[in-house]
Order: C-alpha cells, then structure tokens, then sequence
C-alpha cells in the first residue's frame, strides 16, 4: 500500500487507512502500532508511574501480537481502563505523552476514532515536542484530511514533520503539509512547506512530488515561466512514471498559458510515446484536446479528434465526445453537437453526471438555434434532474432559456413566474447579466415593479461595463415613473445622457426627461431638455421634432419670454401643422404681439379666424394688432379684427378704444352703415371733450357717407361746440365744407377749407384741405383763386396724392 496520492485536489482518501498506510510511523489500524522510538537507558530506580505505565504498555503489546480479533478487543479494552487511570493518578509523569498515545491507539483499534481524537489533541495540546506529539498530530492530521478539513490538516503535519525523530519523516511531514495547504488554496505557505522539503538531504522521493505541489503553486499564481521550469526539472528526474507523467502534462499547460504551444504539444507527445506512461494517454490526450478547447482553438479539438485512435473506455469516451460536442458548440454547428449530445445520452447512465450535462449542452443548442417547444424541453430536462441537482448552475440556467423563450413568445405572465424560480447565485457569471437584465424587463411589463427594481439594480450596480446598461437605465427609469419616483427616473436618464451612446438611447433619454419634468411643471428643466434634445444631431422624426419644439416654445411663453418662442413654434406647425397647428398659433400670438410684429400678428389672426379658434386668442393680441393695422391704414384687417373682440351686446364691456378704432376702420371700408353702431357706442360712454368730439366726427362722417347730411351737420356743430383744437377741429371744419358742397354752397365750403390751409398746420389734412378748396373755386367759377390754391399745393406738397 502507498502514501496518499500527493496530487489529489478534491476529494479526501477513502480510509483513514488508505492515509496511515505506508507512514513508517503508522501501521495500518489492523496491525499492531509503531510508536515512535524510546531511549532504552533507563535507570533502574523504583517508580510506582513507570510501574504502573509498564502494566499497560505490556498489555498494549499482548494486543498486538493476538490474532484473535475477540481476545484482541478484550485486551485494547482493559488497556483503556489501565491508561485512563494511569492518567487520572499520574497526570505529571514523564510517560504522561507515552500514555495518552497508546489510549488513543487502542480507541482507535477499538473503532472509537472519536475518543481517539480526543486524547491525540489532549496530548499536543498539554506537550509542546517531542515525538509522541509529532505522532499524535500525524493522527489527528489523517483524521482532518480523510474528512476534506485540509486547512486543519497542513499545519498538523506540519508539527509532525518538525518534532519527528525518524529519518525522512521531516520530508513527509512537510510534504503532506504543504499539499494540504495548497488544496485550502493557502499558496504561500505550500510554497513554504514544499521548499522545506526540496532543501532537506533526506527528503527522498519527496523532493520529486514537492517540485511537482511547487509548480502547481505557481501555476496558481500565474507565474508560468517557474513553473514551467519546475515541471521539467520533475519529468527529468528519476521518479516514478506517474509522477513525471503528471509533471509533464503540467508543462504543457504552462508552456500553452506561455503561448507556446508547439512545447506545450511535445511535452504531452513524451506522454504518448512513452510506454511506462501508457496508463496516462488518455489523460494526455484529453489534456491536448483541453488545452486547445481552452485557448479556443475548436477547429484543432474536432481535428485531433477525428484523428485518434486511443481506445478508451465507454465513460471516459463519453467525456471526449461531451469536450467535442461543446467545441462544435462554439464553432456553431448546434445541429452536429446535438447529435454527439444524444449519442453520449445512450453511451451513459441516465442519471449520470455525463448524461446531465449532454442533456443540458443538448438543449442549449436547442435554445440558440431558437428549436420550438424549448420550454416543454427544459420542463423535461427539469423533471429528469431538477430533483437530484436542485441548486446546480444547469438547472437554472435551463429555467433561464425556459423564460427567455416564454418572454420571446410574448407570454410575459408566464415568463415572470420562471425567472421568479431562479437562483441567481446558482447561475454562472457569464450568464448572469443576461439574466439580471432580461428579468427585469420581463418583470417590469409583468407589473412586478418592485422585482424588477432589485434585478435592474442589481445589474446597473454589478455590470456598469455592459452594453446594456443605457437600455436598463430606461427601463428603470420607466419603472420608477410608474411608481412615482420621478427624480430617480430623472436621475436613470441624465446618467444615460452623461454615458453618450448609443444615440437612440441619449435620445430617448433628453425626450422621456424633459417629459417627467413637463408633466411636474418643473418648466426650466424641461427647457434645458428639449434643447439638449434639439442640439444634437439625433435624425429626429419629424413628430419628435416638432413635439419638442412646440413644448420649446409652450415652455419659454410660460416663462415669459414669449418673443424667443416664436422660431420652435413656428418649427413646429411647419413640421406637423396637424398636430401642432392650433395650439402653436394661440401660442405664437403671444410670441407676435410680444415682439410687436403687426404684420405676423396679423397673420396668425387670420389663420385662427380660418382655422375656426380665433375666440381663444388673448383679447388684448387681438386689440393692439387691430389698431396698429388701422396705423398702418389696414383698415380692412383692423375693421375684422376689432370686430372679433367688439360686444354689441353689452357695449360698455368693450373697451372705447376698440369701438373708436372699429368704427374709423368701417368708415375707412366705405362701410358707414356697419360703422354708425361701433361710432354710438363710443359716445355713449366716452366723457372727454376731444374723443367726444372726434367721435361725433366720426359721426357725421358716416352720415354724409349715407347722404344723411341733416345728421351729419347737426354731429358738425354739436363736435364744434366742444371747441376741439388741432387736427380734429381742422377734420370737422372740412367736414362742414363738405356738407357745404354736398348743399350746393361752394363759396361757403370754401370758407371752411380756407381756415383749415391758414390756420391748421397738420401735414395731412392742409393738402387735402387746398384739394377741396380748389374743387370748391373751382365750382364757384373763381378759376384764378383756384389756379392759385393748386399753385400753392404743388408747391408746399409736390408729391401729395388726392385720396
């Protein structure tokens, strides 16, 4: 029998025994022990501790030598007895170590390993050196390695290699030491064990397997050039077959982490050549299709492959096949693997590891290229393993492909209740994303909004480097609107912005904001959204376009900058007139009349009279673009628009001014009739000497218009009684003239037109005024008087033009 396989990395040996064996300290547990050498000069004093202890070890090596199994546990049974109470009286004695050994031993003979473990560590525990502590840590050593405890193993052989007293036994110690260091992954002190080793002259065949537990340290710690050096120096040393073979399989794998694979090919062609290796072909073979699998070298896998002839045996071919299948696998050839997949399921055991996972690389072939039924499949796949493998990364991530597909079929209800069932801790880090993301979007539509928070966040948080994350963002962003928490769906979008890419997720994100904050009423902030929104070169559609634009312009009229609305408006009804149309005119309106643009002002009330809004302008838009069109003789438009905001009805709610302005512009149009009501309005209500009187002008005007000259004189002399001065005294005087003239008087018509040219100085009404009174000379046969007049208008106004 040997020691324990120094290159085991997972599981412990299958016996205590299977440890002890071959140990020159410790027999087998169906022998008689070794215990570790006495000193034999002893003197010969009386000693009622030795005496007694003598009884015991006596009895111990009866034990021994008796091959009767039942008289052989009577007797390790009355050493218990005589060892316990050789303690109990001499607890100081200096075969105090001696004796709590052979207690332990005969327990552990007896197959009380508990009692046993309980006196070896009471021994270490109570004695600091010696070799009856160096053999009590070896068993308690065995003990923690048989049961997988190698972080309680290592420094328990550790001890035994220090405080032994037998040559070579160091070098085990530390062996065992440091292998059980490196398998509780405490690399440093291996490395520190192994040395230890390497350095002792009686370290014998364990120099060879610590340079072997040296490389694999380096290995571990990415240091593949020592390694690499150290796995040669084994494979050149005459240690036995296994242990070179094992040395050079390891260099080919540094030599492959070095990129240099023609080395790593030939270290493991030394395997196949050589006949005392046989045993290790497989292992070198596989380790050569590992080795490119593992570099991504899939092409060379299936070609080598195809190219063996090593014969192996059904299970450990079904593992080949299950390393090519998977290479197919990443060379997308899904349908060759499924077939390798489901010849492996009928090489293998049903409930077999190599069956579970042809099953699981089966369906995930299945799954990628988008097979139907996947979900009937995993349930299948589920029924068979789920029980046995419950917390395995297959099972869920089989339950993953099962709610992917059911979310792909727009079965959302159903596709939550599967990711529901997965664990996410048992779901392997490259699909882990995968899952966080999909989830929280399936949970999201599925109204699970607190489930869907937890597994977004959790992405965000865990994966900022994925190209998903703007598209998580806004999903989160939308789930956190729909709970009310707008700052937070704010803050998802200002971070999408921040990362820049992609561009349809920066612009989705300017819009959604500006959005949540024009729904908030948070106007300023939705400002600085829509432009940011407009700013970048996004290729809008044209309803975005204009959507944002017209919110622009909505935000900066709110904001009482009406004048700066007016090109985003304007944007926005030549972009979507349908949409927009109405409501950006009210707007512009407001943009217009801020700006004192009578002309688009204007405008825009025609197109609102037309579009049939025109009652939802402002009324004092509608007052300032009508009166300024009558200054700027308009008078058609300042007659309509007036008229819009004119209450017949009630007229004292109109505004004087608006009637005054309607009427002079109905008199403008040659409309005197529809002028008279807008001209009594006035006067009824207006108090002022001068707009009265320039109102009862307006009057007569309107009645001579209509040949009411009755009328029309009596609005004359009741305006001039008011004595107005300037231009409206002038304006009654060749109003009188006029009447005159209607009358058949020109001479006393002239009379009038003559104190309008002496004694009026408006630039406007003189010309006309010296007009009249021509006419009026004229009429009554003074040709010179006219001729004169006519002089004096050319003269003082050479490029008048008679109304």
């Amino acid at each position: 029998m040997t020691a324990p396989d120094p290159m085991m990395k997972s599981s412990p040996l299958r016996s205590l025994t299977c440890l002890l064996a071959g140990l020159s300290l410790l027999a087998t547990w169906s022998h008689a022990q070794e215990e570790p050498a006495e000193d034999g000069n002893e003197a010969l004093v009386a000693d009622a501790g030795k005496d007694f202890f003598e009884r015991g070890k006596n009895l111990y090596d009866q034990a021994k030598a008796e091959q009767d199994p039942a008289q052989k546990r009577r007797l390790l049974a009355q050493c218990v007895g005589i060892f316990d109470s050789y303690l109990i009286d001499f607890p100081e004695h200096e075969n105090t170590p001696k004796a709590w050994w052979y207690l332990g031993s005969s327990f552990q003979q007896l197959g009380k390993a508990r009692d046993a473990m309980r006196c070896y560590k009471a021994l270490v525990q109570r004695f600091e050196e010696g070799p009856w502590v160096a053999a009590a840590s070896y068993a308690l050593a065995a003990e923690d390695y048989n049961k997988g405890n190698f972080a309680d193993a290592a420094p328990r052989f550790e001890r035994y290699g220090e405080e032994s007293n037998r040559e070579g036994e160091a070098a085990r110690g530390f062996y065992y030491a440091g292998h059980c260091y490196r398998l509780s992954d405490q690399h440093a002190k291996a490395m520190e064990a192994f040395r230890k080793v390497i350095a002792d002259p009686q370290g014998g065949e364990f120099i060879a397997m610590s340079k072997l537990g040296l490389g694999h340290c380096s290995m571990h710690l990415e240091r593949f050039d020592e390694a690499l050096e150290l796995f040669l120096e084994v494979s050149a040393m005459g240690a036995p077959d296994n242990v070179r073979a094992e040395a050079l399989l390891n260099a080919s794998k540094a030599a492959d982490r070095l990129d240099k694979p023609e080395q790593a090919v030939a270290h493991l062609e030394r395997i196949l050549e050589a006949e005392g290796m046989k045993n290790w072909w497989p292992a070198a073979h596989s380790a050569l299709l590992n080795a490119h699998f593992e570099a991504g070298r899939y092409e060379k896998v299936i070609e080598l492959h195809e190219a063996s002839d090593i014969q192996l045996p059904q299970q450990q071919q079904a593992a080949r096949l299950l390393l090519v299948g998977r290479a197919l696998m990443h060379l997308e050839e899904s349908e060759k693997a499924i077939k390798l997949f489901r010849e492996i399921e009928r090489m293998v055991a049903p409930a077999s590891d190599l069956a579970f996972q042809a099953s699981f690389y089966r369906l995930m072939c299945f799954y990628r290229i988008e097979g139907k039924h996947v979900p009937e499949q995993v349930d299948a796949f589920l029924e068979l393993y789920a029980a046995n493998r419950p917390d395995d990364t297959r099972i869920h991530t089989a339950l993953m492909m099962k709610a992917e597909s059911l979310y792909d079929e727009r079965k959302v209800a159903a596709a939550a209740q599967v990711y529901n069932r997965i664990d996410e801790s048992k779901i392997s880090k490259a699909n882990l994303p995968g899952l966080l993301y999909q989830r929280g979007w399936c949970l999201a539509e599925a109204g699970d909004q607190l489930g869907a928070l937890r597994s977004l966040d959790e992405f965000i948080r865990n994966h900022s480097e994925d190209k998903r994350i703007p598209s998580a963002l806004a999903k989160r962003a939308k789930v956190h609107e729909r709970a009310g928490q707008l700052e937070q769906a704010v803050a998802d979008y200002d971070r999408i912005v921040k990362l820049g890419n992609p561009v349809d997720m920066v612009k989705l994100a300017w819009l959604e904001s500006a959005r949540l904050r024009r729904g908030a009423n948070q106007v300023e902030d939705m400002l600085t959204r829509y432009q940011g929104l407009l700013e970048e070169d996004f290729g809008l559609s044209p309803k975005l376009e204009a959507e944002a634009n017209y919110w622009l312009g909505w935000g900066l009229v709110k904001t009482n900058r009406p004048k700066l609305s007016i090109e985003p408006l304007e944007k926005a009804r030549e972009l979507r007139g349908d949409l927009y149309g109405k409501h950006a005119g009210l707007l512009l309106a407001l943009g217009y009349f801020a700006a004192q643009n009578i002309d688009k002002l204007a405008e825009e009330v025609h197109l609102a009279i037309e579009k049939e809004y025109v009652g939802e302008l402002p009324d004092q838009a509608v007052q300032w673009v009508g009166m300024q069109s009558y200054n700027a003789k308009k008078f058609e438009d300042s007659a309509t628009f007036l008229a819009l905001i004119a209450n017949p009805g009630e007229p004292r709610e109109t505004p004087k001014e608006v009637w005054r302005y309607l009427g002079k512009s109905l008199l403008a149009t040659d409309k005197p009739e529809q002028a008279l009501p807008a001209i009594k309005n006035v006067l009824e209500i207006e108090d002022n000497p001068a707009w009265r009187a320039d109102g009862l002008l307006d009057l007569g005007r309107a009645h001579l218009m209509l040949d009411q000259l009755e009328e029309a004189r009596q609005a004359v002399d009741d305006a001039l009684e008011l004595q107005p001065q300037g231009r409206t005294r002038g304006s009654l005087r060749i109003l009188a003239g006029d009447l005159d003239m209607k009358e058949g008087d020109p001479n006393k018509a002239s009379a009038q037109y003559l104190i309008v040219v002496n004694f009026i100085k408006d630039k406007e009404l003189k010309p006309l005024a010296l007009h009249k009174l021509v006419a009026a000379q004229e009429a009554a046969g003074e040709k010179k008087e006219a001729d004169k007049y006519r002089e004096m208008l050319q003269t003082e106004f050479p490029d008048w033009k008679a109304p």
